[in-house]
């Protein structure tokens, strides 16, 4: 009996140790994205390029040797999360990363807290706004039909009852390539804020030259390289939680955020530029 006692105290209490440490709550958190949640395309011209694998591209810290995130045409996004919540303080909150030195093509960004703790983004988004807020159109859709046959267009209509058809500036005739093979429907409808047109042609002959004014977009947007709040090292924009708003446009107070949506808000067609498009490559909580 004595040795069958001390057999079993032995083994035990290791058993016992080891097992707490599975439950233990991880003491470390990162500053960076750790969860895509969901990723949708929005037609354009990248639409073979795009792969849902490209979710990696956003999570954890942008490198050298990680790629980027296509959001496509108006209303294509990224829902995504940290592992903690990010804390709404004085200035800026956390950043969008994106692709450094390339030209401005907003994305507006959305924000939710995690109200009820079950680390999902169930819950309400509240938009960031920019400077161009008092020109945008809040509660605006988009619809996308896909193209019948190869050799014709993507087309659609809107929530202000204007129709028409995605048209190739360049590359292909035909925009029929731009539907994004993971949307398996022959429709999809995308909801957001549409800001105003970014680029304007200012060539007086027949040679496009497509830009974006300087002024146009000062702050408050993603992959906006004229942003005041541009870090041009980092290929940054920064955020102020402070700047959100409910879906009447009202200021809200968010104690703090946990999850983020970017999406394209710039729906225009530039010449041979083609659409405007959004791309990201990750996000990171300035407070840690």
């Amino acid at each position: 009996m004595h040795f069958s006692a001390k057999h079993f105290f032995i083994f035990t209490i290791p058993f016992i140790l080891i097992s707490c440490d599975w439950f233990k709550e991880p003491t470390n958190s990162s500053a960076y994205i750790t969860t895509v949640f969901d990723y949708v395309y929005g037609p354009g011209q990248h639409a073979l390029l795009a792969k849902k694998t490209d979710i990696s591209n956003f999570i954890g810290e942008p490198t050298n040797d990680k790629g980027f995130l296509y959001l496509g045409g108006f209303g294509g996004y990224v829902v995504a999360g940290f592992d903690h919540n990010v804390v709404n303080g004085d200035g800026f909150d956390f950043e969008v990363i994106s692709l450094k030195g390339a030209s401005p093509e907003p994305g507006i960004v959305y924000v939710m807290s995690d109200t009820n703790g079950d680390g999902l983004p169930n819950e309400t988004w509240y938009e960031l706004k920019g400077n161009q807020f008092s020109n945008s159109k809040m509660h605006y859709w988009l619809r996308y039909y896909k193209a019948v046959s190869d050799t014709t267009n993507i087309t659609w209509k809107d929530s202000e009852g204007t129709t028409g058809e995605l048209k190739s500036g360049f590359g292909s005739k035909y925009s029929s390539a731009w539907w994004w093979p993971a949307t398996t429907t022959d429709s999809i409808t995308f909801y957001g804020t549409r800001l105003p047109d970014s680029y304007i042609n200012t060539s007086t002959t027949g040679t496009e030259n497509w830009i974006v004014p300087p002024t146009l977009f000062t702050w408050g947007y993603a992959k906006n390289l004229y942003g005041t709040d541009y870090d041009s090292d980092l290929g940054a924009n920064k955020f102020d939680i402070s700047n959100a708003v409910d879906s009447l446009g009202n200021a809200v107070n968010l104690p703090n955020i946990r999850f983020i949506k970017i999406q394209t808000a710039v729906f225009q067609q530039a010449g041979w530029l083609n659409e405007v498009s959004t791309e990201v490559r990750g996000a990171k909580d300035l407070r840690k």
